[in-house]
């Protein structure tokens, strides 16, 4: 590893390293990357002097240290900051050299720190960012002119970007923040605001009051242009912070938050500790979507203003659903945190899962219970693949660290939250995390102090359950087998390629399942291997969906239950659409077809969520089929399948009707466009025309459609809407839309348009992403020779993470070559894991090309030639 030596001011001396730092050399590889011991920050007094135009900070901070063994040196991190002075007790000043690699400083004194505690004073400069992670700036227009806000976001690591710090979630310490700032603008923090100092006629210092010990990688202070509306919720000032004139977009997402605040009061038994809560919003993206820094979170604009006219139904589900998983995290992840980045689960898996809670608690009409059920299923998805790690893995390294919010961590961590809550109790659960949050309040746990508190609440032996979920990776496999004995359960582990399944290690579980016969007799079990059920009647295995698990059914009794599709409830059906799809696209389990028995057969009075899955599935494989006939026969029989829907809910809403039937709606007109129906793709321009007045629903479905089949001409008047727009949130509706633009050369245009800065802050990933699902191999060419350009607003994490995420979609043998040539140059050997998912979904994409796709394709054929001899 290389190292090297930093300007520190005239009167800081650049240092070699003595014996002492050998082992910070060697932090890496296996080696997790902490801190040394022997100090512990007690307290931290931040004061920060940006300058907004030259893109600079100036910044001091005053940390008082505990120091438990005697040591003549300090090591702290702090990355791309220059350090002008630093000092202990006042004294001299100390030698600095930083080890560039591992994001460290080393402070050397010339005698030796004291047991007990000190004061380190640093005085440091650094720049201010376009990544959206650290500090740095966005930019926006709106009617009253040009704007930029300054902000932080630092999960997992990036605090060390904005101070000299001990970055790691269980140096927990206070901090008291001050910033200077213009007077006609407002500064927000984790706390209120406690002294405003005139420094001139136009410049202010804000000072804020004193935090309760948190972890570094939670601060936060934003600089901009805002307004605020609050309310009083339970004795703490709630807020909502938004751009100048944005107020009326803030009022929904006020009061949503209002009734999730007191919900978590009671639910948890320990009220939201600080004094005030403020929900600040970005203009534009921030990386992670939203973050949930204590006191102050921070919202990408999507998740957090809702237009009173034109946000739909879908907006607003969203913007609860953000909006509660990040107060969830204010209990479970800022009060209690986990002690290292291995059991990041406990905070996102667990936000994952209580954000439906609340949902359901809040807004039962909204079935968003139900709905997780296929986002749970997305993280089955990426535990089937040699890639796959455990809900509670090993990290090493900063990079590492980042690269563990993925589906692991939020969907199966949410997912196997959800099966020990049903198989605990849901009372029992709740009294569980009460005492989980007591005991450990403003410190930190592993994830086995919560399943201990778990398994003394209820009795039951749940470490041993969960600990097969969270410590081993995959899936579980359970075959139902009728046999002249009755049904036989026997489980092995699911992989996404069973050719694979050789290398992969070999495990059972102890899965809690629910089985029910279709006469209605239920049973519970804990299914350790294999297990017999004297009955001839079939059963329906993981009967409402709470276990975390796949089911393949033998061929009677998969016939059976199709034939009884209707009668069963919507989560089974749900289970039995997802567990067809997986098992289909997964060579050598069953045929790819049996999903679209289930799909054929499915009442069109189902619920609407469960037909909103089937469109989702019906659109994920039209993705895979290339301008051919069998892409049109599909396209028929995807219409065919949905015009009974179609009749059943309208082309237009009607007063009163359930939300999900609005959702529902847009989805599928979308699919209608999407397939190639005329009458839909015509009402769409019309629309999007201004010829035919429409609901807001409606005329994002219209956007959607005519983006996706846009011409020159069309393309570049939505272009220029796009550009002309002071409303933040419709330039980025649209540019999205125009981002699933299917013409190859306008996407080419599309994709260079989203690696500029004309489109809004933040958003580029995003957009890039969903030009790369239906123009992989062109987005690869545009992108990959750009992913080293320094002026991209991008990490170095963030490059890797978009490589990942535009080869993912493509089915190229070559490109498998590339990403693997990528890795190799760009990206160390231990975080490299995540690449193997990205090859992993390749070979399925090829997979489904070749084998899958045709046998769907036979199953059309010999349904339509079966419907023409009738």
């Amino acid at each position: 590893m290389g190292r090297r030596s930093v300007h520190l001011g005239m009167a800081l001396i650049a240092c070699s390293f003595s014996a002492w730092a050998a082992p910070l050399l060697a932090a890496t590889g296996s080696t997790r990357q902490t801190l040394p011991d022997t100090i512990d920050p007690v307290a931290y007094d931040l004061a920060i002097v940006p300058d907004t135009d030259a893109l600079r900070f100036q910044g001091k901070v005053a940390i008082v240290i505990d120091v438990h063994r005697t040591t003549p040196t300090v090591v702290i991190n702090a990355v791309h900051l220059a350090l002008d002075h630093a000092t202990i007790d006042g004294g001299k000043e100390a030698s600095v050299t930083q080890i560039e690699n591992l994001g460290r400083v080393v402070l050397d004194f010339d005698a030796p720190l004291s047991v007990g505690q000190h004061v380190l004073s640093i005085a440091y400069h650094g720049n201010i960012g376009r990544s959206t992670l650290g500090f740095f700036a966005m930019d926006y227009s709106n009617a009253a002119g040009r704007h930029r806000i300054l902000a932080t976001n630092f999960e997992p690591a990036a605090a060390r970007e904005f101070l000299p710090c001990w970055d790691e979630p269980g140096r927990k310490a206070t901090f008291a923040v001050t910033v200077e700032t213009p007077k006609d603008l407002m500064a927000v923090s984790n706390m209120p605001i406690e002294d405003v100092t005139p420094l001139s006629s136009t410049m202010q210092r804000v000072r804020f009051a004193k935090s309760p010990r948190m972890s570094t990688y939670l601060l936060f202070l934003g600089v901009g242009d805002f307004e605020r509306v609050h309310h009083s919720v339970d004795g703490v000032e709630l807020g909502v912070v938004v751009q100048r004139g944005d107020t009326a977009r803030g009022t929904y997402a006020l009061d949503q938050a209002e009734k999730i605040l007191h919900f978590y009061n009671e639910y948890f038994g320990v009220t939201f500790p600080l004094p005030k809560l403020d929900l600040i919003v970005a203009p534009g993206e921030i990386k992670g979507g939203s973050m949930e820094n204590w006191g102050a979170i921070f919202f990408s604009q999507r998740h957090l203003l809702i237009d009173p006219v034109n946000s739909t139904q879908q907006d607003r589900e969203l913007v609860f659903e953000v909006i509660s998983h990040e107060m969830a995290h204010q209990w479970f992840g800022d009060l209690v945190t986990m002690s290292w980045w291995d059991d990041l689960w406990l905070n996102e898996g667990f936000a994952s899962w209580m954000e439906n809670v609340a949902a359901d608690a809040l807004h039962p009409q909204w079935n968003i219970g139900l709905r997780a059920l296929s986002d749970f299923d997305r993280g089955r998805e990426a535990d089937a693949v040699p890639s796959t790690h455990p809900v509670v893995q090993e990290i090493f390294t900063a990079e590492q660290a980042e690269q563990a919010f993925d589906e692991i961590t939020y969907l199966k961590g949410a997912a196997v939250l959800a099966m020990m809550d049903a198989y605990i109790g849901g009372g029992v659960f709740r009294e569980g995390l009460g005492r989980y949050m007591n005991k450990y309040a403003y410190g930190n746990a592993v994830d086995v102090d919560l399943w201990r508190t778990m398994e003394e609440a209820s009795g039951k032996p749940v470490l041993g359950i969960e600990r097969d979920f969270t410590h081993y990776e995959g899936v579980p496999l359970v075959r139902v087998t009728r046999t002249s004995m009755g049904t036989q359960l026997q489980q092995e582990r699911f992989a996404d390629n069973p050719e694979t399944i050789r290398e992969l290690p070999q495990r059972l579980w102890h899965i809690p399942l629910t089985i029910r016969e279709l006469d209605g007799v239920k049973k519970e079990i804990v299914l350790e291997d294999a297990a017999d059920i004297k009955s001839h009647l079939a059963m329906l295995v993981n009967a409402g969906q709470t276990a975390y698990t796949r089911v393949l059914y033998d061929a009677s009794t998969f016939q059976s239950l199709t034939m009884h599709l209707g009668e069963l409830g919507p989560a089974d059906q749900l289970g039995l659409l997802n567990d067809a799809f997986a098992l289909g696209t997964a060579a050598g389990y069953a045929s790819a077809s049996n999903l679209l028995r289930l799909c054929a057969l499915l009442p069109v009075s189902a619920d609407p969520v469960v037909w909103q899955r089937v469109i989702d599935l019906l659109m994920l494989l039209e993705r895979h089929y290339q301008q051919t006939p069998q892409r049109s026969a599909f396209h028929r029989f995807a219409l065919e399948l949905l015009a009974p829907l179609a009749i059943r809910l309208g082309p237009v809403g009607v007063p009163d009707e359930a939300s999900n039937v609005e959702i529902l709606r847009s989805a599928l007109v979308e699919a209608q466009g999407r397939f190639g129906d005329a009458p839909t793709i015509e009402r769409a321009r019309k629309i999007i025309d201004g010829a035919e007045q429409t609901s807001a629903a409606q005329w994002r479905s219209a956007l959607v459609i005519v983006a996706n089949r846009a011409n020159f001409a069309t393309f570049d008047s939505l272009l220029k809407r796009a550009r002309d727009s002071k409303d933040l949130l419709e330039k980025q509706r649209i540019y999205e839309a125009l981002a699933g633009v299917e013409e190859p050369v306008l996407a080419r245009r599309m994709l260079n348009i989203a690696l500029s800065d004309e489109v809004p802050a933040g958003t580029a990933h995003s957009l890039l992403w969903r030009l790369a699902r239906y123009h992989p191999d062109l987005a690869w060419q545009v992108i990959a020779p750009r992913l080293s350009d320094p002026k991209l607003p991008f990490s170095t994490a963030e490059r890797w993470r978009l490589a990942q995420s535009v080869a993912e979609f493509s089915s190229l043998p070559d490109r498998i070559a590339d990403v693997e040539a990528y890795e190799a140059k760009n990206v160390p050997a231990d975080s490299r894991k995540p690449f193997l998912e990205v090859i992993a979904s390749i070979r399925k994409n090829q997979r489904i090309a070749s084998i899958v796709l045709p046998d769907i394709d036979r199953w059309i054929a010999s349904r339509s030639t079966r419907a023409n001899t009738h």
